[in-house]
């Protein structure tokens, strides 16, 4: 059965048989179900297996549903094509029960991997069994749940037949030269007889039947004297005579050779031998004689002393080096040495291993495949041979060896053993495998992703990019590296991006752009892409990452919607946007969804207020609109706070900072904190007199102490204890890195503490976000501790709290401590009452886009006598200025559309009137003003706006009649 068009699409450009008949197989009919519902992980993992070189297959849900690839169907044999969409336990029957145990452990999530693994198949019936190294990954689905596993194989049954036949081959030999080494011994035997060191045959008697000449000339005997007698008759002393009649009979008893050194005294003087006693055996396999040789070893003995010590030395520097694992063999890889290193990486003692061969440090897996055999023959044949693998230890625990296997030869290039060196790197090869399984998941989950993930290198290439790249737009990843994926963008928005990008780069700061690209189909999509610096555990630059989502029906809605709604919304979605992070998704959701809850109720009563009036006007009961008006007044001024809130948490409300005393101020607020918590809480103040002064919005520090007071009543109910203290505190550089925007240096300590029910870390986690909050629907916006951390980091500090249940909550406010250069200002007196006509004909230029906006104000100013000229933006502006208008003062909105905002509109201005006043207005701080700059901010009462004009107007015409005249 086919399957809809799209579906399968991550078959495309897949050939072979099996990619075929995953086209057209009836999948509604196995437990995997229509391909059309196959979940993007299950999907990803098939086209990996469709693409891999060796014999692969997936097995998928609680049957384990398996799918293979073309590599496996010539293992699987008669079983295809029926196996396909068959479960495990029925595709591979033979091998089930055997295998149950680890299928149960891959689906725990347990990675297997097996290496020359006998599989016994029943597609195979002339070959009982075959061998195979593979491996299972498990595989997760999109909730992060092992759904099933994929398996990658290799068969090597030719190369474990292979070897085996080699290992026969060898043990064959090695029984030859056994029987061959016995017939060059009797050989050496006979030639020893005649070497020309002291060289002689003794008797069953102990007595000489033949000595070489070098023997008789130490005698200084003849031949027919010494032959027939022995040692004691020929002189030697009894102790020697003795130990030679012991030792002739341990040869003779043993059939073993006897070897010694001893000095003796003769016609050459006192000197030092070694000599060897052998058995010489007769037809009948009985021992007939002892032949033995001796040599001058006396001019040896400065140099077997040197060697000794030399010997003695470096035995103390491989003792001593515990950092590797050092021993020696034999030429059949029998233990010889074991130095401490070895035994403080395996575990055994040199009593315990030596003697045994050095397979018992390899692992059970290894030494069942022959691996330490082909490590010293390599090492035979090459005189080295690399040792890097897991070991066992002596508790059975894994070590992870690094180092190398050297043979040792004698001068004649004979054999003789074996030198081991290897360092215990466990650690770093678990942190190693541990960066390998990272990686890999990294690219399971990106590749699972569905947005599009690329990083650059340092130089601003791209060297990785996920699979989305050929979901969304056709192109292999591949395609994407370098500078490849530019290509994707539309002509006219690349030269834009590439700059924007450009300089972030330089200024290695984070990335955001939205730009159009054509998709699969060449249609125009708008993405969004976001980019963040990727650094090393040194600070040093890496490259970026990048995330790229497709926007565009997003995009498009946000168009339609900028059409229809006001100014103030589109503010508000500003700062939504501002405080909208990767990170913070869910934030984004409750804040959209908190600040259209509460504007809708507060738009809700104006536009209901507004409606009654309008129907009180109609029906002539004109007493009844004032009450109305009102009504839609203080919803507009709880709107307006909602605002303050908001760009409180984002930093970007006004402010007017001037030296606040703490300690005063919060002195000055204790009665309204006691009548706020009310008379079940016990306010307890702990100020300190020379706590400073902090440079800040004394109306906004009111705010942000009145709401944590508020908070802590709320937090207990029961009544109990609400302590506010200040204290100095001196932060170190280090104890402000991580805090953006705060600076080492003395800091003001607010710290407000309450008995109350505490909150749990899940709660704690999430307090400042904007419109979080535990209290029940009604009683709070969730916008409290927003505020006052949007407040605390504006005015370049922070905000802790530490909290648990049962135990109370302590927030602390960490602002910077900045003496005043002069006593604080008073504030302004309240402006008296404006008559009926305040100007007198002076020209005011009203500039601000929203017409809503700018109409009543204009309206209001003519009422009082000003001539008002109006402009949408500044270009109109200018002009107005440019047609000869004498204008008398200047007032522009901050935020202006035609690439001209208000600042640059007041400094085009100034250029050509240095005297003229300016006003701004601005219901959003994103704009940086000029120093001792006036500004009002919106919402503002008209009164208030015609206050400051009148102000401005008055202190410019005094400033003009203090000027000299000519001046």
């Amino acid at each position: 059965m086919g399957t809809e068009g799209g579906a399968e699409a991550f078959l495309d450009g897949l050939e072979g048989e099996i990619a075929g008949r995953l086209r057209r197989h009836d999948w509604a009919a196995t437990p995997l179900g229509p391909i059309q519902g196959w979940p993007q992980s299950l999907r990803s993992a098939v086209g990996l297996m469709l693409a891999a070189l060796q014999p692969a297959h997936v097995a998928w849900g609680p049957a384990l549903t398996c799918l293979y690839n073309d590599g496996l169907i010539p293992i699987l044999g008669a079983k295809h094509p029926d196996g396909l969409g068959r479960p495990f336990a029925v595709l591979f029957a033979e091998i089930w029960e055997e295998f149950r145990p680890l299928v149960a452990a891959t689906m725990a999530g347990q990675a297997q991997h097996f290496v020359d693994r006998p599989v016994p198949l029943a597609s195979r019936p002339d070959r009982p069994m075959s061998w195979f190294t593979f491996s299972w990954t498990p595989l997760r689905d999109e909730t992060g749940a092992v759904a099933g596993f994929f398996c990658a194989a290799t068969e090597t049954t030719e190369k474990v037949l292979a070897e085996r036949a080699l290992q026969a081959r060898r043990e064959s030999d090695l029984r030859e030269s056994r029987t061959e080494a016995g017939r060059q011994r009797r050989l050496y035997e006979a030639i020893l007889s005649n070497t020309p060191d002291l060289a002689y045959v003794f008797d069953l008697d102990h007595r000489f039947i033949y000595a070489n000449e070098g023997l008789l000339r130490m005698w200084g005997r003849r031949w027919e004297e010494a032959i027939g007698r022995t040692c004691l008759e020929l002189g030697y002393p009894d102790w020697h005579a003795e130990m030679h009649d012991r030792e002739i009979d341990q040869v003779v008893a043993t059939r073993q050779p006897v070897r010694g050194e001893v000095p003796f005294t003769g016609t050459f003087g006192r000197r030092i031998y070694d000599y060897i006693l052998v058995p010489v055996l007769g037809a009948d396999g009985e021992v007939e004689a002892v032949a033995g040789t001796t040599r001058d070893v006396t001019g040896w003995q400065e140099t077997v002393a040197a060697l000794r010590d030399g010997e003695q030395r470096l035995r103390l520097v491989v003792e001593t080096a515990r950092d590797y694992a050092i021993f020696t063999t034999d030429a059949e890889d029998r233990i010889e040495a074991w130095w401490q290193g070895a035994e403080a990486a395996f575990g055994w003692s040199a009593e315990e291993v030596v003697g045994r061969s050095s397979a018992m440090t390899y692992t059970p897996e290894d030494r069942a495949v022959g691996v330490p055999g082909r490590e010293v023959e390599a090492a035979s044949v090459a005189g080295r041979a690399p040792n890097i693998r897991w070991h066992q230890r002596k508790d059975g625990t894994r070590v992870f060896i690094e180092g190398v296997r050297t043979a040792l030869r004698g001068p004649d290039g004979r054999l003789r053993g074996f030198l081991k060196i290897g360092q215990d790197v466990t650690e770093r090869r678990r942190v190693e495998e541990q960066l390998r399984e990272s990686e890999a998941r990294f690219r399971h989950m990106a590749d699972s992703a569905p947005a599009l993930i690329w990083m650059t290198d340092a130089g601003g290439e791209v060297v990785f990019a996920n699979m989305h790249f050929d979901h969304v737009f056709g192109c292999p990843a591949a395609e994407m590296l370098g500078r490849g994926w530019l290509r994707l963008l539309l002509p006219e928005d690349r030269g834009a991006f590439e700059a924007a990008f450009a300089a972030a780069f330089r200024a290695r700061r984070s990335f955001r752009a939205e730009m159009r690209v054509h998709d699969r189909v060449g249609e125009a999509r708008w993405l969004r892409c976001e980019g963040v610096p990727r650094l090393d555990d040194a600070g040093g630059f890496l490259g970026y990452t990048f995330c790229g989502v497709d926007i565009t029906e997003a995009r498009l809605a946000a168009e339609e919607l900028e059409q229809r709604v006001s100014e103030r919304t589109a503010e508000l979605v500003a700062v939504a946007e501002t405080l909208r992070q990767v990170q913070k998704m869910e934030a984004v959701g409750q804040l959209t969804g908190g600040i259209a809850h509460d504007f809708n109720n507060m738009l809700q009563g104006v536009a209901g207020a507004v409606e009654l009036a309008r129907r009180r006007i109609a029906e002539g009961r004109t007493e009844q609109v004032p009450r109305y008006l009102e009504a839609a007044h203080q919803a507009a001024d709880r709107a307006a706070g909602l605002t303050r809130r908001l760009l409180a948490f984002a930093r970007r409300q006004h402010l007017d900072p001037r030296p606040v005393g703490p300690d005063g101020l919060i002195a000055g607020m204790a009665d309204l904190i006691r009548r706020t918590v009310g008379p079940g809480i016990r306010l307890v103040l702990d100020l300190r007199e020379d706590a400073g002064c902090v440079l800040c919005d004394a109306n906004e520090l009111e705010s942000a102490l009145l709401n944590l007071c508020i908070n802590a009543r709320d937090a207990m109910a029961e009544g109990g204890r609400l302590a506010i203290g200040t204290q100095r505190l001196p932060l170190s550089e280090a104890e402000v890195a991580g805090q953006d925007g705060m600076l080492p240096g003395e800091y003001i300590v607010i710290s407000v503490a309450d008995t109350g029910t505490g909150m749990p870390p899940e709660v704690l986690d999430r307090v400042f976000e904007p419109f979080f909050t535990t209290k029940l629907l009604g009683q709070g916006t969730g916008l409290g501790l927003s505020q006052v951390y949007g407040f605390a980091r504006q005015t370049g500090g922070r905000v802790g709290i530490e909290s648990r249940p049962g135990e109370g909550t302590t927030v602390r406010l960490f602002l910077p401590n900045r003496p005043p250069a002069e006593a604080p200002a008073p504030p302004p007196a309240p402006a008296a009452a404006l008559p009926e006509r305040a100007g007198a004909g002076e020209v005011v230029l009203l500039v601000d886009d929203e017409a809503a906006a700018r109409g009543p104000a204009a309206e209001r100013l003519r009422e009082l006598g000003y001539r008002v000229l109006e402009a949408s933006d500044g270009p109109t502006a200018l002009r107005i200025l440019g047609d000869g208008a004498a204008i008398d003062l200047l007032v522009t909105d901050v935020g202006l559309p035609g690439g001209m905002n208000g600042r640059q509109l007041s400094e085009a201005v100034q250029e050509r009137r240095p005297d003229l006043p300016v006003l701004f207005i601005t219901g959003y701080a994103g704009t940086a003003l000029p120093p001792g700059h006036e500004v009002i901010a919106k919402p503002f009462a008209l009164e208030a706006l015609a206050g400051r004009v009148r102000s401005l107007l008055a202190a410019a015409a005094q400033a003009g009649a203090a000027r000299p005249a000519g001046a």
